[in-house]
């Protein structure tokens, strides 16, 4: 009989932290029997298992030294070694084993009678027994025995015992949930219950043993300013997974009064519509554009929050853009007039240098010319073009087309009032290279753009592109955009009116630019503008290791983001259309299915997702994904949480906007 000083002494270990995880609902399920640094080998037996309610591939084990005590059990060391199943392992004796399985078998088929009926009790219990083999993920542990001593992590072991002294205990629900979260934020401001414990796609087991319940709490400051990556084929979830973190970094910021401004480039218009099944949407964080900007081909004039995607084709601030815009477009068209036409610098000369300014000039004729060609329309030009133009030949023209040219600042300086005008001249120009071989040698780019005047396979493709052109449109997108990002509001760029190529030179400039402008703050020395760019189907934006780090903007953004407190989130089905040097900076991984084993081998190479390559491949189940987080020690199998409209006034009410019922707009 135990004496009062040992019951109270086991009363003080009990109440040690991880002695109480132990204690708290988890069940035995064996002992170790081999260990070292890296794996572990489990005895159990399927008594043992039944009871636990089943172990399932992946799932989390606890190896701890002590003894079972009518109070509980008792840990010899304030320590725990974390293993995850992997698979089964052959027992020592498992040969002879599976010849008295081969011999029951077979007696019990041939009699016509149950298993239980041609063995002994002690035969039936040496072979319910079998191994696990584990890989050892670490150790949980505390620097003190006291009882509110902190438990810390450390990704490995520091010393292997070979006595039988480690029992294995299978955690509960509650103690999943803290294995699930470690580290646990301790602000609930900082939480977000992205979801469930999720190990297998078969669930019955969980169901029954209410492991099902077993909450997945992260770190949202995980998701601001750092790289996260959600992998998986066509609906398996990546877009509800994508909403979920836009609308909980959007309460984050709220909650903790700082201004995070979210871009979300969205190639299907899935973020800026209102879903129809379930009536909820991004848009409704916001109730006017003081916190939601969506940027549309079309926008709704009577939706504040509805902006213009355009740009005014002829507006001089953008023409570097409209230029990048057309020359990307024609890219397929492979000619030599097209690659001569592409070629073409509009970059505008030094206004002192007259010769290099006014060649520049004409070039802008032709390119204007080509522009009303193809049908952008616009009844005058925003900015004065004025170039040098003999005045017998300028009069021979004015007798021939009215109106095109307008005297300029001095005798032989004329203006160009419009497109329609600019379109004029320059066919009449280009039609006499004998009267104008100062137009038409290689120093002017005149007649490269004139060249593919009469060329369909150009002017197609130019005209593909007009939605993104209105005369009215004023300023540059990417501007507007960086002015969003200050104001910490959420904008959404809808890019489903435009093909891929629109989409791919839309979003490279418009991240280009707020790059740009991010480095000129840094330099500045001014405090950054916190962001999150956001990237759905982004292996159609990406250009896996095509360019130098300064021509693509994705690698740029990767490698020069952290400094500037700019995050990416981006959505893709293929692992492999991501650079390397954009996966390498990655810090949040959640990976649903995927069907070719050339991208899990491609995912294998970072952490250990390796483990996880034939569940990725073989489990198709909506929102089953496994996640590795920059403050997450380990890989943890999530089914994440349904975005809904709970969520979105959740945001609204930390934003300090009344809750909204889900939207009808789209019914």
């Amino acid at each position: 009989m135990a004496g009062i000083a040992d019951i109270v002494q086991t009363s003080s270990e009990l109440k040690k932290p991880l002695t109480s995880l132990i204690n708290d609902g988890c069940k035995p399920v064996g002992g170790v029997f081999r260990l070292d640094y890296d794996t572990a080998v489990v005895l159990t037996d399927d008594f043992k298992k039944f009871e636990a309610g089943g172990v399932p591939r992946g799932g989390f084990l606890m190896a701890v030294a002590g003894e079972q005590t009518s109070a509980g059990f008792v840990l010899e060391d304030q320590e725990v070694v974390l293993l995850r199943v992997r698979g089964t392992a052959p027992l020592p004796n498992e040969a002879d084993l599976v010849q008295v399985r081969l011999a029951v078998v077979r007696d019990a088929g041939e009699s016509g009678v149950g298993f239980d009926e041609v063995t002994d009790v002690l035969t039936r219990n040496e072979l319910q027994q079998s191994a696990f083999d584990c890989e050892v993920l670490g150790t949980f542990y505390t620097e003190t025995d006291s009882r509110d001593a902190a438990v810390y992590f450390g990704a490995d072991v520091d010393n292997v015992v070979a006595s039988a002294r480690y029992q294995v205990f299978l955690p509960s629900a509650r103690v999943l949930s803290w294995l699930a979260s470690y580290p646990e934020p301790t602000d609930p401001r900082d939480a977000l219950a992205i979801g469930r414990v999720r190990f297998a796609a078969t669930r019955r087991k969980a169901l029954v043993a209410g492991m099902d319940k077993a909450d997945v709490k992260i770190h949202l400051s995980d998701f601001v300013g750092r790289k996260t990556a959600v992998f998986g084929m066509t609906r398996t979830g990546k877009s509800n997974t994508m909403k979920t973190l836009v609308t909980a970094v959007h309460r984050y910021g709220s909650e903790h009064g700082e201004r995070i401004g979210q871009l979300i480039f969205d190639p299907q218009g899935e973020y800026a519509n209102v879903n129809k099944q379930d009536r909820t949407g991004l848009r409704l964080l916001g109730d006017d554009d003081t916190t939601v900007r969506i940027y549309k081909v079309e926008p709704d004039a009577t939706d504040s929050r509805e902006k213009p995607l355009r740009l005014n084709f002829y507006e001089r601030d953008v023409l570097a853009a409209v230029w990048d815009l057309v020359a990307d477009t024609t890219a397929p068209v492979n000619t030599n007039y097209a690659k001569t036409f592409r070629a073409a610098d509009l970059t505008e000369p030094d206004r002192n240098d007259h010769s290099a300014h006014n060649r520049w000039g004409w070039a802008l004729i032709a390119f204007y010319g080509l522009l009303h060609k193809c049908g952008y329309s616009a009844a005058a030009l925003p900015q004065p073009l004025e170039v040098g133009f003999k005045t017998d030949l300028a009069s021979e023209l004015l007798n021939e087309h009215a109106g095109v040219l307008q005297p300029g600042s001095r005798a032989g300086r004329y203006k160009v009032p419009s497109p329609a005008a600019a379109f004029r001249i320059a066919e009449w120009v280009g039609e006499r290279p004998d009267e104008f071989e100062k137009w038409h040698d290689n120093e002017c780019r005149f007649k490269d753009i004139f060249g593919v005047y009469g060329y369909t396979g150009v002017t197609s493709a130019i005209r593909s592109i007009r939605a993104f052109h209105s005369s009215d449109a004023t300023g540059d997108v990417g501007e507007h955009l960086w002015d969003d990002m200050l104001a910490g509001r959420l904008a959404i760029v809808d890019l489903s009116a435009g093909n891929e190529l629109v989409a791919k030179t839309m979003s490279e400039r418009i991240v280009t630019h707020l790059l740009n402008r991010a480095s000129e703050r840094f330099r500045g020395d001014n405090e950054p503008v916190q962001m999150q760019i956001i990237v759905e189907e982004a292996h159609n934006l990406f250009e896996r290791g095509g360019r130098e780090v300064r021509d693509d903007p994705w690698v740029r953004l990767s490698k020069e983001a952290a400094k500037y407190k700019i995050g990416l989130i981006y959505a893709t089905q293929e692992v492999t259309s991501v650079d390397k040097r954009i996966l390498s900076n990655t810090s949040n991984w959640l990976i649903g299915h995927l069907n070719s084993d050339h991208e899990t081998r491609e995912l294998s190479h970072y952490y250990d997702f390796k483990v996880w390559a034939n569940s990725i491949m073989r489990a198709e189940d909506v929102g089953f994904v496994r996640m590795k987080t920059y403050s997450g020690k380990y890989i943890v199998p999530v089914q994440v949480a349904k975005f809904d409209h709970e969520m979105v006034n959740q945001a609204r009410a930390a934003a300090g906007l009344s809750a909204v019922a889900p939207s009808a707009e789209d019914d």
